[in-house]
């Protein structure tokens, strides 16, 4: 996100609190108790409408998070509906050192080799057994270009593998790499940058931890074998693209899917979740007598669950709302969809299901039509959508649907709202 945006959104969250406080302040409904006794014989009704249709457009997404942002590499093989890879690099291998009081020479050995990773297990699918096989991916194509590092995960390009029982794996696992294969690297000049690829003896899945989860993967070896020498210890690091510079960060470490069966969301759904994860942008269309003539007691999102039967189908997510933050300026929905008020702000609850479940689910947004009150519909004016995205996204395959405006009246989105008419007081 450019700089010029981030102030853009910034100012929006600014205003819409601010917005929501002075709603807050306005309309406080427990001081109604003492107006009959000021104005005798005024009643103030509380009444409810359902608004459906109430959404001018909602899609599916797809792409997230953005590369090399993960938290966690999501390894996962599941026949032929998923699988999905990593690659870490490890551009800065140590090329020269110096020996106690003696001067720099160039490396001649890397003697007792290791790749360490450290797993995250949590929401892990682990058969009887599995084997981790690492890969030379190291190539000169665009780093955009995944399909060129899927191809290098072939027999030739193996640099070393390991099978575990359940019982055997455990948070922490350590491959030895050959000594040969890294001197060749560091004399001369080449990137070490490897390829995870994991199987099993059937459906397998866990997390390997990344830079952003703070339990970084790390090569080490030892350039020398005198003992005053320590050991050098290389960890995620990418030289590549050099410009924007910072994108260098992403390509540190990253999840590649090579298979992904899941079928699309179709017309009649939405989605959220799945390996890359889908995101559902829902924008609203809310009658505008509902902003000028009433105050809104409660607004309570509901949304029909679709089953989604296929992998992860039992597996319990979360699925959180979020409004977006983009002005009407930001034409790109895959751009506004990542410029989001924070979870918890506006749209205050979240939904708990699994993906092979079904029924009616609920968000209450009362907050954010409050501020989409004193917003405009004008270019500069937020959007009034939300994003419907999953807690752990692009962590694992499950997947949940809802469906979508198209769908038939019975199980489209409806907005229930509980409102009570604005009386004008006046000299007659």
């Amino acid at each position: 996100m450019t700089r010029p945006s981030i102030r853009r959104a910034l100012s929006v969250l600014a205003v819409a609190t601010a917005a929501s406080a002075l709603g807050a302040c306005n309309e406080h409904l427990d001081a109604g108790s003492a107006c009959p006794s000021l104005c005798a014989g005024l009643s103030v009704p509380i009444k409810d409408t359902v608004l459906s249709p109430v959404l001018s457009f909602d899609t599916t997404l797809v792409g997230y998070p953005s590369i090399g942002t993960e938290e966690g590499i999501p390894l996962a093989s599941r026949g032929d509906t998923l699988d999905v890879r990593g690659v870490i690099r490890f551009d800065s291998l140590v090329r020269m050192f110096a020996p106690p009081s003696d001067t720099l020479r160039p490396v001649t050995t890397a003697a007792t080799a290791i790749l360490r990773m450290r797993l995250n297990l949590t929401q892990s699918r682990l058969p009887a057994w599995v084997r981790f096989e690492v890969y030379d991916v190291d190539t000169l194509a665009d780093d955009s270009d995944l399909q060129a590092v899927l191809a290098l995960f072939r027999p030739g390009r193996l640099i070393t593998s390991q099978t575990l029982t359940r019982a055997e794996l455990t948070d922490s696992i350590v491959f030895p790499l050959s000594s040969a294969f890294l001197l060749q690297k560091i004399q001369s000049g080449a990137n070490l940058r490897v390829g995870l690829r994991l199987v099993g003896a059937g459906p397998v899945s866990l997390r390997v931890h990344t830079v952003e989860t703070g339990l970084q993967p790390e090569v080490r070896y030892y350039v020398s074998s005198d003992t005053a020498v320590h050991q050098t210890i290389v960890g995620p690091y990418s030289r590549t693209p050099v410009e924007p510079a910072s994108m260098a960060n992403d390509f540190r470490d990253f999840a590649v899917v090579a298979r992904n069966a899941l079928p699309s969301a179709g017309t009649v759904s939405v989605s959220t979740g799945g390996v890359p994860a889908r995101r559902a942008y829902l924008r609203f269309n809310i009658p505008q007598w509902m902003f000028d003539s009433t105050t809104i007691v409660r607004a309570t999102l509901q949304l029909t669950q679709m089953p989604q039967r296929g992998f992860d189908q039992s597996d319990s997510v979360t699925i959180v709302g979020q409004a977006v933050a983009a002005t009407n300026y930001i034409t790109d929905l895959y751009r506004s969809s990542q410029i989001l008020i924070p979870a918890g702000l506006f749209v205050s609850d979240s939904i708990r299901v699994a993906p092979a479940d079904s029924g009616v689910r609920t968000l209450e947004i009362n907050s954010l039509l409050k501020v989409w009150r004193s917003s405009t519909t004008t270019v500069e004016g937020t959007q009034r959508a939300i994003v419907l995205l999953q807690q752990e996204e692009g962590l694992h395959g499950a997947e949940v649907r809802f469906f979508s405006s198209r769908a038939a009246a019975s199980v489209r989105p409806r907005l229930r709202v509980s409102y009570i008419p604005r009386v004008d007081f006046g000299v007659p």
